[in-house]
Parts: structure tokens; C-alpha cells; sequence
């Protein structure tokens, strides 16, 4: 099969609103891919429903009745021949309700940024919350011929320390991204999970880590091991130590461990989600605050993705550097995690840093 029949493929089950998945791992040459033949993905009300459930996963940041928790069947591991495809009727796309925290119809610009900025710093200079993630989003123009199943392709060449991955329900829409923080990953005994924290964009050179960067990847991992804890887990623990996403790098920890046969996975992930990487400290107070004050939906954007399956692999990803396709948009977002000594033009910079990750590839 060759690259343009495949990518040509991607965008046929898109047009035909099928419920479908396709990701590649770091370090793997092949993607994974998963469609649900038939119906509509499963509908979940909470990450604990997720206990004793297979399939791929697609969770929001925060589950809502316009962004559910789906979980897509993998009837299917193979891609589709195009033929079969060109064959079905592409259905009517109805439009989208549009709400006012819709990403589409907010402002991100630099200044609705800094008067964002000033307001979640409130919380953090009053000791309120230890740390606190503001994200934005940024809206553009989908030009004429923009394949989705193209730009999958070209993100999985170039991101190969990353989990690329491109899916579609009639529920979620079309999503593309590309990140490289496991939330839950591992198969019978071993397991991990990562406290991913801090960002700088050196070029090729040195990297050095200032003490705000160096506290909030101590926050995060501390959080990982708090909560593991209550599941009476001893992980082990490697880093933390530099990596690189593109042009980024991130300051990693490794945190691996055994999963106890009475622990369901669906419990430990409504215990680790949302970490502080991408909402905060204390983790109830911060969450509430980001619904409160952030100004828009990130849907999917900050949630996880991935195949769940406890009996052969569970592979788990944060939704980081990610874009949501619409017909006639591109909504790109990103992120990062404000201390109470955070600079405001040093914050807007990093968003723009990890939004140049999807900017670069459109």
C-alpha cells in the first residue's frame, strides 16, 4: 500500500464519519490502528467506569455531555482497502452547536493571555494553590487541500520520540497531535507512569534548569507518588533527567512499579488524572479553578488516549501538543504550569513554542 493510498484512506474515514483511531508509539516504525465497524463508541460517566474495559480510549479533560469519555472497539487492526471506502455514502455532516466557551470563539490573543495570566496568579502568590496550568488555544484558517491523513503521516516522520496519533468519532470529531508524557502504560507485572514537568527550547545545545522548572517537576512527581501510595504501590523511581519532544525539552521522571492483582485500571486513572503537568496543586482546587477561570472548553485537549487492555498492553498518553479539525478551522492549544514565580511574557513564549509543534506541520 502505498503513502498517499494511506493517507487518502485516513481522510475517507473522516469524510464518512467513522469511529476510528491510529497511533504511533516512540520508537516504533508502524503505526497502530483500530475501527469500530459498527454503532457508536461507548459512552462512559467516569474514569472508573473504565474498570475492566478494553478498547481504544479517548478521555477529555473534563467529562461533559458534549466532550463524553469514549472508548472506540477495535473490530478492526488493519487499515481499509480505499475501494471498500470510495464504496460507502459519506453521511450528511450536521453542524456543531457552538457554545461560548467553544475554543473557536474565544480570544487568545496576547493580551486576553496577560489579563488571564494576572487572574491565575492570584491563587498562587496568596498560597492558595502551589501550581496552577493556564492553557490557551490558537484558531486558524484550514486552507484548500489540508489532508488530515497526510499530516498524520508527516507528524509520525518527524516526532519519533512522541506517540503521534490522528482519531475520529462522530462524538469528538477529528483530533491530531503529538506527545510524548505516558500516563499509564504496561502489561502481567510492570507498569509506569511519568511525571513529565518543565520545558525549555534549546536549540541543540546545553540545557539548564532554572528552580521553577526544577520545583514544578518535584510537584508532579511527588503527586504521582502520593497517589500511588494509596493503592499500596512501592514504584521505583528513575530521574529526573532532560528529554526532547521536537524542539523542546522536557525535565522526565520515570516512575515504575507493580500493579496489585486487586487494582483496577480505571481507579488508578481516576486517581492520577488530571496530574499537576496539566492542571495543578492541590489537584480538586485547581481543576475547579482552570473550569472557572480559563475562559474556554479544552475538550480533549489535556485529557488521554491510547489502547486500553489490562490483560495484553495498556498504552496510555497525556493529550499535549494537539489540534482539533473542522471543516473549515484548525484549532491548535498549549500549555504551561504557572508558579508563584512565574513571568507572564516567559509563559506566553513556551505556549508559543509548543504551539509551533502542530504550527510547523500544517
Amino acid at each position: 500500500m502505498s503513502g498517499e493510498e494511506k493517507h487518502l484512506i485516513l481522510d475517507a474515514l473522516i469524510e464518512r464519519d467513522v469511529s476510528f483511531a491510529i497511533c504511533r508509539l516512540p520508537g516504533e516504525k508502524e503505526p497502530r490502528f483500530v475501527m469500530q465497524q459498527s454503532g457508536t463508541p461507548l459512552k462512559l460517566q467516569d474514569l472508573e467506569s473504565l474498570n475492566d474495559q478494553k478498547g481504544f480510549v479517548v478521555a477529555p479533560f473534563h467529562i461533559t455531555p458534549s466532550s463524553p469519555l469514549l472508548v472506540i472497539r477495535a473490530d478492526q487492526t488493519v487499515l481499509p482497502q480505499l475501494s471498500d471506502l470510495l464504496e460507502m455514502t459519506a453521511p450528511e455532516q450536521p453542524g456543531v452547536a457552538v457554545n461560548a466557551n467553544d475554543p473557536e470563539t474565544v480570544h487568545s490573543g496576547k493580551i486576553d493571555y496577560r489579563d488571564r495570566f494576572m487572574q491565575f496568579m492570584q491563587p498562587l502568590r496568596s498560597g492558595e494553590l502551589e501550581k496552577v496550568v493556564l492553557s490557551r488555544c490558537k484558531c486558524v484558517v484550514r486552507r484548500k487541500g489540508f489532508s488530515p491523513g497526510r499530516t498524520f503521516w508527516r507528524a509520525a516522520g518527524k516526532y519519533e520520540r512522541s506517540c503521534v496519533y490522528l482519531f475520529h468519532t462522530p462524538e469528538s470529531g477529528t483530533w491530531l497531535g503529538s506527545t510524548p508524557e505516558i500516563l499509564l502504560t504496561g502489561k502481567g507485572n510492570t507498569w509506569q507512569t511519568v511525571a513529565l514537568a518543565g520545558t525549555r527550547y534549546p536549540g541543540s545545545g546545553y540545557v539548564s534548569w532554572d528552580d521553577k522548572n526544577l520545583r514544578e517537576q518535584h510537584l508532579v512527581t511527588s503527586y504521582l507518588l502520593r497517589q500511588l501510595t494509596t493503592f499500596r504501590i512501592t514504584p521505583e523511581i528513575h530521574g529526573p533527567y532532560t528529554v526532547r519532544a521536537g524542539s523542546l525539552a522536557h525535565l522526565k521522571t520515570d516512575v515504575r512499579f507493580e500493579l496489585p492483582v486487586e487494582t483496577a485500571v480505571g481507579s488508578l486513572l481516576q486517581a492520577l488524572h488530571p496530574t499537576p503537568a496539566v492542571s495543578g496543586l492541590p489537584k480538586e482546587d485547581a481543576f475547579h479553578f482552570i473550569l472557572d477561570h480559563e475562559g474556554y472548553d479544552r475538550r480533549y485537549y489535556t485529557g488521554f488516549l491510547g489502547m486500553l487492555d489490562r490483560e495484553v498492553e495498556t498504552t496510555l498518553y497525556v493529550n499535549l501538543r494537539c489540534m482539533q479539525i473542522r471543516k473549515s478551522s484548525l484549532t491548535l492549544f498549549a500549555g504551561s504550569g504557572l508558579l508563584a514565580s512565574s513571568s507572564c511574557r516567559e509563559e506566553w513564549k513556551e505556549t508559543e513554542q509548543k504551539i509551533g509543534t502542530m504550527g510547523s506541520i500544517i
